[in-house]
């Protein structure tokens, strides 16, 4: 399909969500589960507190009191490891590497229907950026023509 196939404005798609149940669970699962092998680096190269999340309701709190901002090119550009592939395609391609690869096309029929979207999560320290959760999101969004919205949650040391 054409990119203008999949194009929708803005002001057409407000349904970002903090999370849904489902969301969060895998979210907290996915971090639980690399929390030793990869979160543990990124709290170093963050400079951040460790354990970033000491539970799933710490998680959920986190969520729920979390910044939402536009995830615009600026941000973009600061966050590490978040991708702005130009075509549905490309996104396919890297996502299909995966161990667990997305659904790109629920994504798609998702944002075409005005489903309610997770906000991507975007960890925050020190001016150093890492994103959480929901890359395959914001970066679907991108192709879709949407501008992304994120939740920013900051893990600073106390």
């Amino acid at each position: 399909m054409k990119f203008k196939q999949y194009l929708i404005y803005e002001s057409i798609y407000n349904k970002w969500v903090r999370y849904t149940p489902e969301s969060l669970k895998l979210d907290w699962r996915e971090y639980k589960k690399k929390e030793d092998s990869k979160w543990r680096q990124r709290a170093i190269l963050l400079k951040a507190r460790w354990p970033l999340f000491n539970d799933l309701e710490y998680f959920k709190e986190e969520l729920d009191n979390a910044e939402i901002v536009k995830f615009n090119d600026v941000l973009l550009n600061k966050v590490q490891h978040a991708t702005n592939l130009r075509t549905l395609d490309d996104l396919r391609n890297l996502v299909s590497t995966y161990i667990k690869p997305r659904d790109i096309d629920r994504i798609v029929d998702g944002f075409n229907k005005g489903s309610k979207i997770p906000l991507p999560i975007i960890l925050k320290s020190n001016y150093k950026y890492f994103i959480m959760a929901g890359n395959t999101r914001q970066n679907t969004a991108r192709i879709m023509g949407i501008t992304p919205k994120a939740l920013i949650i900051n893990v600073t040391k106390d």
